[in-house]
């Protein structure tokens, strides 16, 4: 079996233990935790414990993870159409595991008090999703819309997610009154918090590329998602001319922008340091 192969493996196998691990992760945030504090959770995890609650005031009892399973199948299909099958794969594998989970683990006690039970159960639920955006593909439900919004907005998942979350907890307002939003809103902002915290990836970063090799590295990067700038500029100590090229990018994409300017100028010198992109032409997110 040839390296890259290998390495393709390596990559597939890791992506579904982290599918797996966002299954128990959620279902236990869920289970565990957030039922427990009468706390509705972030995007679709929310809706559902939304409809559930609603549902039961009719006297029909809806089990959590049918209610996922369906609700997830309109959203798969856009995102089948939009991102393509390979980036819903894994989506689907980290839906089914949750639905998996929420039918067999436990909604054991672990913790009275219903805000330690909302900051555990966010905190958690927000880890498994962030290391999910890091491999490249989402938890499914309102992420994958996050998810098309933050690549066509250029704005930080935490934040789309508040949005979405704000209308979860206005329909809860105005179904059982304001006495169930204070731990909802709390549980929802820690989940947003810890999806940037743990979504390392999706930061930008700005870096500076020295070749000598310009125009053949220029051709390179004809090739890749973002554009780049090309400066002119002179060694100051061999007084040689060495060309510099400005690109800001992901941190997602820096493996293949190394790859790009390595293969056609080994000895060119490469300097990476943080950037928040403001304003411009700028595609943020690519899987």
């Amino acid at each position: 079996m040839s390296s890259n192969a290998k390495k393709r493996d390596q990559k597939i196998l890791i992506k579904i233990a982290v599918a797996l691990c966002y299954g128990v992760l959620s279902a236990m945030a869920i289970n565990m935790f957030l039922s427990h504090a009468n706390s509705y959770s972030a995007g679709l995890l929310g809706v559902s414990q939304l409809l559930q609650a609603l549902f039961l005031q009719s006297g029909l009892h809806i089990s959590m993870s049918l209610l996922v399973a369906v609700l997830n199948v309109p959203l798969f299909v856009f995102a089948w159409y939009e991102f393509g099958f390979s980036y819903i794969l894994f989506s689907m594998l980290a839906v089914g595991f949750n639905v998996v989970f929420l039918k067999f683990i436990p909604t054991a006690t672990l913790v009275n008090d219903p805000l330690t039970n909302t900051i555990i159960g966010a905190a958690i639920l927000g880890i498994g999703i962030g290391l999910c955006f890091n491999q490249g593909f989402t938890t499914g439900g309102s992420d994958i819309v996050v998810t098309y919004c933050q690549k066509k907005l250029h704005k930080k998942v935490g934040m789309l997610n508040n949005l979405i979350n704000g209308a979860i907890l206005v329909v809860t307002v105005l179904c059982f009154g304001p006495s169930r939003i204070v731990y909802s809103l709390i549980g929802m902002l820690v989940t947003s918090l810890m999806m940037d915290h743990t979504f390392v990836l999706q930061e930008d970063v700005s870096v500076t590329i020295y070749t000598k090799k310009s125009a053949a590295v220029s051709e390179q990067l004809r090739n890749f998602v973002h554009g780049a700038t090309l400066l002119h500029g002179t060694g100051v100590y061999t007084n040689e001319p060495t060309d510099i090229i400005l690109v800001c990018t992901p941190k997602a994409q820096l493996n293949e922008l190394r790859k790009m300017v390595h293969n056609v100028d080994p000895d060119s010198f490469i300097s990476i340091s943080r950037a928040d992109v403001e304003f411009g032409n700028y595609q943020h997110y690519s899987f």
